[in-house]
C-alpha cells in the first residue's frame, strides 16, 4: 500500500536525466517510483531508460509514443525512435507495458495512466474549466467510480495538482509530475500521502554540462 511514492512524467528517451532522478530517489525512502509513459521519442538513449527503468522496478505504464513505436506509425517524428534501432529487450519491455495501472494507497485506489484513464490521447490541464471539462469523457469516467479518489497521468507536459467534484463521494485528485524533456520544467513529483503534499523537483543543467536536482514547489492534496 503506497504512503509515499515517486511519480515520473514523460520521459522522452531523457536517459541522463532520468539516471540521476532515480538515483536521487533511492534515498527518499519511497514505497514506490511510477512512471505516467512516453518514454519513447527524444533525443536520448530509449535502450538505457528501459533498462534503469527494469533495473529500478519502476511502475511504467504505456504512453501514445510507445504506443506508435510498436505500432510503426508516425515515425517521422521529430527524434521519433525506429523499432529496428532499438534493442530485443526495449521492445520487450515496452510491449509488456499496460496502459493502466489501479494501485492501492493509503487514501483509496490510484489510477496510473498516461493521458487520462485509458485514454493516452486526452489532455487535462490547470487551465480548463466548462466545456473543456465537460467534453472530457475519459475525466467523466473516473468521477463515475466513486471509489477512486486519486488519479495520475502526463501528456501535457504540465505539472498540476487538482481536485474535481463528483455528485456524491469524495473528489477526484488528479496529479500531473510533468515531464523530464529539457524544453519545458524538467522534473518530478514526490506524493507524500500522509503529509498530504506533493513537492515536486526540478532537474537543472549546471556549468559544465553537469545535472542537479534542486527542490521546487510544494502543492498540498486537496
Amino acid at each position: 500500500m503506497l504512503r509515499r511514492f515517486a511519480l515520473l512524467g514523460d520521459i522522452h528517451a531523457e536517459d541522463r536525466r532520468l539516471a540521476l532522478a532515480l538515483t536521487w530517489l533511492q534515498g527518499q525512502a519511497l514505497d514506490a517510483v511510477l512512471a505516467v509513459g512516453d518514454l519513447a521519442d527524444g533525443r536520448g538513449d530509449l535502450d538505457r531508460c528501459c533498462a534503469l527503468l527494469a533495473a529500478h522496478r519502476v511502475l511504467a505504464v504505456r504512453g501514445n509514443h510507445d504506443r506508435w513505436l510498436l505500432g510503426d506509425e508516425l515515425r517521422g517524428l521529430t527524434h521519433a525512435h525506429q523499432a529496428v534501432d532499438l534493442a530485443p529487450s526495449t521492445l520487450r519491455y515496452l510491449s509488456a507495458l499496460p496502459a493502466t495501472r489501479r494501485l492501492a494507497t493509503v487514501r483509496g485506489d490510484l489510477l496510473l495512466g498516461h493521458g487520462v484513464g485509458d485514454d493516452d490521447m486526452v489532455r487535462l490541464r490547470p487551465h480548463h474549466t466548462g466545456y473543456d471539462l465537460e467534453a472530457n469523457f475519459a475525466l467523466g469516467d473516473l468521477l463515475a467510480d466513486p471509489s477512486l479518489p486519486l488519479a495520475a497521468g502526463g501528456h501535457t507536459h504540465q505539472r498540476m495538482v487538482r481536485a474535481f467534484a463528483r455528485p456524491l463521494g469524495p473528489p477526484l485528485v488528479f496529479i500531473n509530475p510533468g515531464t523530464l524533456h529539457p524544453d519545458h520544467d524538467s522534473g518530478f513529483a514526490v506524493v507524500d500521502l500522509e503529509r498530504g503534499q506533493v513537492a515536486y523537483h526540478d532537474l537543472v543543467e549546471q556549468a559544465g554540462g553537469s545535472l542537479a536536482v534542486q527542490a521546487a514547489e510544494i502543492e498540498p492534496l486537496p
